[in-house]
């Protein structure tokens, strides 16, 4: 039977990076729900660790891994050591990420590199440690690749963080055609901004460093219904449909709507006015 993306997570073999809080954390409990075999990575062991018990609790096997994603060699590790365990995974969802704002020009260099070592690099690592195998095993499998509807999406001050995002969504693309003979699904997930303790360390910097650029992020987040938990579930029905983009939240939709079929429109939202 040619091999496909899975349609079930028990017994599967998934690895969830960022999986320390937010929405890591509940893609780990969802995955755990239906009975995966999990790897939790992060660089917050202590965290992490309480996510594994949480997973426990739930009836599933979850191994943790403090890890710098940025580090190649250590993530090449990281691969070593699960594929020491049982072979190929089944699922990685490459979550890890953190957003700055700034205006394009006030960004330092070393924050732009940063940055992209985390969001960009974070995840191109994490390809190359895991997909060969995956190849290789022949039964198909998922990749998920969190990005965010600044992933198509533009605003005013976030410049840095879109850059990353867009360079997800365009990786993304590619690695779909080309994983596609080979059975395994890859799918992109932009959600709108959601109620996670990535709002106390987003990093605002040059003339958007201030208490009112401060207060508008605290407003964005505090009005938003959108929570891990409903980003989890709707990644993990977007891993069984082998869907290739999925926006979730009112706001994502609506604004790749507006991009599709009113862009004149959508900039001037943006703007304010």
């Amino acid at each position: 039977m040619k091999p496909q993306p899975p349609r079930n997570f028990r017994n599967r073999r998934v690895l969830v990076t960022g999986a320390s809080s937010g929405i890591g954390e509940a893609l780990a409990l969802a995955f755990a729900a239906e009975g995966a075999r999990l790897w939790l990575v992060a660089r917050d062991a202590a965290r992490l660790e309480a996510v594994r018990a949480r997973c426990a609790a739930l009836g599933a096997q979850a191994t943790v891994h403090s890890a710098d994603l940025t580090d190649e060699a250590a993530v090449q590790r990281l691969a070593a050591a699960v594929h020491a365990e049982g072979g190929a995974l089944d699922v990685l969802v490459n979550n890890a990420g953190v957003v700055m704002g700034g205006l394009c020009w006030e960004v330092d260099a070393a924050d732009w590199r940063r940055l992209h070592e985390i969001n960009v690099m974070g995840v191109v690592h994490g390809i190359r440690a895991f997909v060969p195998q995956m190849i290789a095993a022949g039964r198909g499998g998922a990749i998920v690749n969190m990005a965010s509807v600044s992933g198509f999406v533009g605003a005013r001050g976030m410049a840095t963080y879109s850059a990353s995002k867009f360079a997800v969504a365009g990786l993304t693309e590619s690695l779909r055609g080309e994983l596609h003979g080979h059975g395994i699904g890859v799918s992109l997930i932009c959600p709108a901004f959601v109620k996670t303790p990535i709002q106390e360390k987003v990093k605002l910097v040059g003339s958007l460093d201030s208490p009112k650029a401060r207060a508008r992020i605290d407003r964005d987040f505090a009005k938003t219904s959108l929570t891990p938990e409903i980003v989890a579930a709707r990644t993990l029905k977007a891993i069984r449909g082998n869907e290739a983009v999925v926006t979730v939240g009112r706001d994502a939709t609506a604004a790749r709507l507006l991009q599709r079929y009113a862009p004149a429109l959508l900039e001037r939202l943006l703007r304010g006015r």
